[in-house]
């Protein structure tokens, strides 16, 4: 008789507990001290069960109501957890706790109820809560070689485990950026900063700083060295032959000396071919004046010359009476002497 009463103890038992609600919440999550952390979670339960949004957190192991670090009831919260403890969103399905200003002694086990913990329903399933001095190192991606003026985009990373209140980023580079997260699972978040940014060759060898600060203050920074690729091939070709570039430039300076002479010369030519059509203008101008010269002396010396003519100084006389004018006497004038005058 008595071994059937617990029987039906135990059947009862089980038919209660499979009315109520079922928690779901990760195993494990890492806090950083100082800051905060959100232990996600969320309940399940049948149709039958009553609807109800009282949760209670409890530390394990939980036999007394110190171990309480979250109630809807906030008489039942412990003193060393009261203020710094609250559900993220009260909803009937929402569970979530965040626990602020993380310290050292939060370095337990907790698991939720709907009520407190009772001997007869010990927990079984707990979530280990690690509380970490610094943040974890953040992830810094870069190209390992960049040009002078290519835009690139530079990336750091940081996970963390307050997702209501992501870290910030801080970079020593100037350009604009853009944040973006994502969900991990198991309450772990990541972050994520992409920097725009563009080389230039005196910022080659220097160092890129990404700084991460968590909610509450604590910091951690991620470094990498710039590599700016300087016209390799240029540089390989000048090592090669570190002659080229004086031979270049005594070439061109050759070309342009060559340049002005040819210059210099076409210049000369001109000139010598105008002095030349000038001189042959003065030829013949000084040619055709010569001409009007030579006339104009002639006409000067006719004007000046004297000439002598020939005139008789009287009319021939008329053959005298009884003379033959066929043969006249020898040494007989039939004319008068002739005078000369002088004329001009």
């Amino acid at each position: 008789m008595r071994g059937r009463s617990v029987l039906l103890i135990f059947i009862l038992f089980q038919v209660c507990a499979g009315q109520e609600k079922k928690f779901h919440f990760p195993d494990k999550i890492q806090a950083v001290l100082g800051s905060c952390v959100e232990i996600p979670c969320f309940t399940t339960a049948p149709p039958t069960a009553g609807r109800s949004n009282k949760v209670v957190w409890h530390v394990q192991p939980a036999m007394s109501r110190s171990r309480i670090i979250y109630s809807t009831d906030v008489s039942e919260i412990s003193t060393v957890f009261r203020g710094r403890a609250e559900l993220v969103r009260r909803t009937t399905e929402n569970c979530t706790l965040r626990i602020h200003d993380v310290r050292r002694q939060d370095l337990k086990s907790y698991f939720p109820r709907e009520s407190k913990i009772s001997i007869l329903r010990p927990a079984s399933v707990y979530v280990n809560l690690e509380v970490k001095d610094s943040p974890p190192v953040p992830v810094l991606s870069m190209p390992g070689e960049m040009r002078v003026g290519e835009t690139i985009t530079i990336t750091c990373m940081a996970n963390f485990t307050c997702a209501s209140s992501p870290p910030t980023f801080t970079w020593n580079l100037n350009g604009p950026s853009v944040t973006e997260r994502s969900d991990l699972g198991n309450g772990i978040w990541q972050t994520a900063s992409n920097l725009t940014y563009k080389p230039t060759e005196n910022e080659n060898g220097s160092v890129v700083r990404c700084t991460v600060t968590h909610f509450g203050g604590p910091t951690i920074s991620a470094t990498a060295m710039i590599n700016i690729k300087i016209n390799i091939k240029a540089d390989e070709d000048q090592k090669a032959n570190p002659y080229i570039g004086p031979v270049i430039g005594i070439l061109c300076v050759i070309l342009l000396l060559g340049i002005g002479f040819i210059i210099w010369r076409k210049r000369d030519s001109c000139l010598w071919q105008k002095k030349t059509e000038a001189i042959s203008k003065l030829h013949l101008e000084k040619n055709a004046l010569s001409k009007n010269s030579s006339g104009y002396t002639d006409l000067l010396e006719r004007q000046t010359s004297s000439y002598y003519t020939i005139e008789p100084t009287a009319r021939c006389h008329v053959p005298r009476q009884g003379r033959n004018m066929m043969k006249p006497p020898e040494n007989e004038s039939i004319y008068e002497e002739m005078s000369i005058k002088r004329t001009k």
